[in-house]
């Protein structure tokens, strides 16, 4: 049997050396450095055709954080350790993805499903470091 992109067999995750056969991926990204963003506090007391009223963001992200997150199904029975890290690569056909090889995680949760009628299957979420 071939290997697809969309199969299991053709989308893994390597994370060290473990690899997960995945059957999902969904990456997230969105930058904490960002200056622009402001705080949306309109209220209704506020007449139509008035400005948006905006306040800066009190807090903003650390200088090694990305922003992004990869959140994965996989099959197997393994829980991956929350905040465990060490790095991702993404690979698709035997292919990595993009920029996604040899990154630098944290993992933010992680989760096992265990039913009837239905494969094992785990679930986790990763943050991404800057390199």
């Amino acid at each position: 049997m071939s290997t697809t992109p969309h199969s299991g067999t053709g989308t893994v995750i390597r994370l060290g050396s473990v690899v997960y056969s995945a059957t999902n991926i969904v990456i997230s990204n969105t930058d904490p450095q960002a200056d622009a963003e402001k705080i949306d506090i309109s209220h209704l007391g506020l007449s139509a055709g008035n400005a948006i009223a905006t306040i800066d963001r009190p807090l903003q992200g650390s200088a090694s954080d990305t922003g992004r997150t990869v959140q994965f199904d996989y099959l197997g029975n393994v829980v991956i350790a929350d905040a465990s890290t060490g790095t991702c690569t993404i690979t698709v056909g035997g292919s990595a993805v993009g920029s996604f090889s040899a990154l630098a995680y944290t993992v933010n949760a992680s989760t096992l499903t265990l039913a009837l009628n239905d494969a094992i299957r785990g679930q986790a979420t990763l943050r991404v470091a800057r390199v």
